[in-house]
């Protein structure tokens, strides 16, 4: 039954990988590949591998509460961005272009989705940025150029913040990574992962010219209250790890209390306000995903798989740091997010140990060679209808380009203060 259980979850694992070619939500593999390795683990009393916990219910239980620490989290952050979003808080972003020239342009969209993934998170940052790009760039040709150097930005921003991906939030709620260390390690790797793909991209003669850039049709009035929400929510959003941090209560209160500050603040201005209206605003199709993915990667841990599975690598790859880097390559056609909640079962390195950092970088970055393996890089392709050999064409390169550049310092930088 044990193999049962790995036969569901590779045909569950392939359904979502070729979620675009089939036109099958990954949401429903997801749940459906959860519920059934859960459901022959207890019809079957197949023994468990965890000593603590005998029970599959109990164990499942434990599990579920796991999972929602991560699901009440994306929850709450998405909310916020929903509210910021609802006050035109995004839109007034195009007014704070200051430029004329293409190349210009492309850097400032570049460093704008970098620091903006690394407190939205990267999957919403390109939202915003390619919607903005729909708005400025008519021709479908350049804006696929710039929408490639956004999505590379967006995922290297990402990973140094542990609210930037789904993918380092998992580690920092899994306790596998600190903040301060966090950022101290990968802020320098991601930002030359950036640096070196909009610099290379940025040389190309597609960025020769001018660009005239209209701004936005909002009222002075509506200008100042959406840039007002923006930084009311942005600055909450920023005060989460802070509050985790001073206080020491699970990242997902503090997001709840983020979202009740902002939800009073803005219940206060508007009488009208409706938080039900936000709530139709979040992806829940995206949660659950997550959801059904955790679960299912919890079932093969509690057998004991990726404990087994986590050895066997150890005795074939001669060293982590190749581990990581494949893994890496891996997350470029493979989505990052059962990769790495798989990665946090199978090996039980001390928090902040240095493979939690490699595989934080490896895991967002990475995920930009393909662009299908990050959801910022899949939901691009699906507003803009991007054809993967394209992108392949393309983008891929400069995105090997960037990741390369910070996975080189990650390795040298233990000998940079000998």
């Amino acid at each position: 039954m044990e193999s049962m259980i790995i036969l569901v979850f590779i045909i569950g694992y392939f359904f979502i990988t070729i979620e675009n070619i089939i036109s099958l939500n990954k949401v429903i593999p997801s749940l459906l590949m959860a519920s059934i390795c859960w459901s022959l683990i207890m019809f079957w009393n197949i023994p468990i591998f965890e000593l603590n916990n005998k029970d599959p219910k109990i164990l499942l239980l434990f599990h579920l509460g796991k999972a929602s620490e991560i699901v009440f989290f994306l929850i709450g952050a998405m909310s916020i961005i929903s509210i910021i979003d609802k006050y035109s808080g995004f839109e007034v972003l195009r007014d704070l272009f200051p430029t004329n020239t293409k190349r210009k342009f492309l850097w400032i969209i570049s460093l704008l989705s970098f620091f903006l993934s690394a407190i939205i998170d990267n999957l919403t940052a390109t939202i915003v940025v390619a919607t903005i790009l729909k708005k400025v760039i008519s021709d479908y040709k350049e804006r696929l150029y710039y929408l490639g150097l956004v999505i590379i930005s967006a995922n290297a921003g990402g990973v140094w913040s542990p609210m930037g991906d789904i993918t380092t939030t998992m580690l920092w709620i899994s306790n596998k990574v600190t903040t301060v260390n966090l950022i101290k390690r990968i802020l320098i790797p991601s930002t030359l992962c950036m640096f070196f793909s909009t610099l290379v991209g940025s040389l190309m003669p597609i960025f020769d010219g001018f660009i005239q850039i209209k701004k936005s049709k909002l009222s002075k009035f509506d200008r100042k209250k959406g840039f007002c929400m923006l930084n009311i929510g942005l600055g909450l959003l920023l005060f989460v790890p802070i509050f985790k941090t001073v206080t020491g209560i699970p990242p997902y209160m503090g997001m709840t209390f983020s979202l009740g500050i902002l939800g009073l603040i803005t219940n206060m201005q508007k009488r009208d306000f409706s938080m039900e209206e936000v709530f139709r605003n979040i992806d829940f199709s995206s949660i659950l995903f997550f959801f059904g993915i955790l679960l299912s990667v919890s079932s093969l841990e509690s057998l004991g798989m990726l404990y087994n599975l986590s050895h066997w690598i150890n005795n074939i790859v001669p060293t982590w740091k190749l581990t990581t880097f494949l893994f890496g390559l891996m997350s470029s056609f493979i989505d990052n997010v059962p990769l790495v909640a798989a990665t946090n079962a199978m090996f039980s390195y001390p928090k902040d140990h240095e493979f939690w950092h490699f595989i934080a970088y490896v895991s967002g970055t990475g995920g930009s060679i393909f662009l299908i393996g990050s959801a910022a890089g899949v939901a691009a392709m699906g507003m803009e209808k991007i054809v993967f050999f394209l992108v392949f064409k393309k983008i891929s390169w400069l995105a090997m380009i960037g990741y390369l550049s910070g996975f080189l310092y990650l390795l040298v930088y233990p000998f940079l203060f000998l």
